[in-house]
């Protein structure tokens, strides 16, 4: 079902759920056998930050499609299915860019007016064969699309573009750029690749060794089938859907912190006795389940707001809460798991170090917790008079 599609009625939606349980079996099955923490661990800092041929592996799979339509080999399923793909990959510590291709890029790109280059970058990306990175923060972080980064002037049957942009996922290894820019017309997004004369790409690491790419454009040329047309509205749409995937990643790294700390209140004895026994642990630790319960009661409100295709408003508060909530909580419980875990939790060897260090690059990714309560509040201002 695309999310685009109507609400199912029970018997459609109840054969949904056994879909999405065997697809989730499956994604649990695959990255316990072919995505081990020490592969993560073995892929900090590289260049690329993530395999290649794992991408495409992961597209053999349908993965990288799932959102896609099928004209464009993709399976054309929702966010339910993508959510279950995500989370078990980021379990996993997987550093393949799933939510910035296959939910940022691709959201923007099957939004964006037909052409022959958007139709080929869709094919492409189904198949694993192109990474693409959307370029549309500008140096600032702002969450806002009325200023775009980028500039662009027509010149000659082309453009030129000129303007800065940060916070680009994947930081490495991306087989394409999308930069958004400003035009006579509108906003459009410009196909670039890597190396062009006038793009100045730098990268700026990040605490699980992956990096974000910072893009300059300097009298940048290109020609005009690299203009893709795109409203301000369609390309926030898509943030939203990766604003709600992001906060499933997070969701899955908490899952993992909460477990491995409490597999250690278990086995850690101290006086004779697991320290699990120890009342004010107990408390802690259940504080920690709560913060978990709660994110994943938001998470999965906002994942279901995008598959029942809700207005855009309701859609962009549900995602704003959604990664409020998560990034909140992951962090929150990033530092319990480091505190109950004593000495051992900051060690380079052991794995929780892994989650902490993941949890720190994708919490700022898109906004903070900080930032995206104040976008809620502008999204749904108070009302004068109004109780609680």
């Amino acid at each position: 079902m695309s999310a685009a599609q109507p609400a199912p009625d029970a018997s459609a939606q109840a054969e949904r759920d056994d879909q999405v349980r065997l697809l989730q079996d499956s994604v649990t099955a695959f990255a316990a056998g072919r995505l081990p923490l020490a592969r993560a661990r073995k892929l900090r800092k590289a260049q690329p930050e993530f395999d290649p041929a794992m991408f495409e592996e992961l597209a053999g799979q349908g993965w990288t499609g799932l959102l896609l339509p099928e004209e464009f080999g993709g399976f054309g399923l929702g966010f339910a299915e993508a959510r279950v793909v995500i989370e078990g990959l980021a379990a996993q510590l997987a550093p393949e860019p799933l939510v910035p291709v296959a939910v940022l890029a691709a959201g923007a790109l099957r939004r964006c007016a037909k052409s022959a280059q958007r139709d080929e970058l869709l094919g492409a990306l189904a198949a694993g064969t192109v990474v693409p990175g959307v370029v549309w923060q500008n140096v600032a972080g702002s969450l806002e699309l009325e200023q775009p980064p980028f500039s662009a002037v027509p010149a000659g049957e082309g453009w030129t573009l000129e303007g800065e942009a940060r916070f680009v996922r994947p930081g490495s290894g991306a087989t394409v750029y999308l930069l958004l820019a400003s035009t006579p017309q509108g906003v459009a997004l410009f196909v670039v690749e890597p190396g062009s004369s006038g793009l100045e790409v730098k990268h700026e690491a990040q605490a699980d060794g992956t990096s974000l790419a910072r893009l300059k454009a300097t009298k940048l040329r290109v020609n005009a089938a690299a203009a893709l047309t795109l409203a301000r509205a369609d390309l926030a749409a898509a943030l939203d859907e990766a604003l709600v995937m992001n906060a499933v990643e997070l969701l899955a790294l908490i899952t993992r912190m909460r477990a491995m700390t409490l597999d250690y209140l278990k086995t850690r004895v101290q006086f004779g006795k697991a320290i699990g026994s120890f009342q004010s642990l107990q408390h802690r630790s259940a504080d920690m389940l709560i913060q978990e319960e709660l994110t994943r009661a938001v998470v999965g409100q906002a994942v279901a707001a995008l598959d029942a295709d809700l207005p855009q408003h309701k859609r962009s508060s549900m995602a704003s809460r959604a990664k409020a909530r998560a990034a909140e909580a992951a962090m929150s419980i990033a530092r319990e798991a480091i505190q109950l875990h004593g000495g051992i939790a900051v060690t380079d060897e052991y794995d929780l170090s892994l989650y902490v260090n993941r949890v720190l690059s994708l919490v700022p990714w898109l906004g903070n917790a900080q930032a995206h309560r104040r976008r809620y509040v502008r999204l749904n201002p108070p009302v004068a008079g109004s109780e609680g």
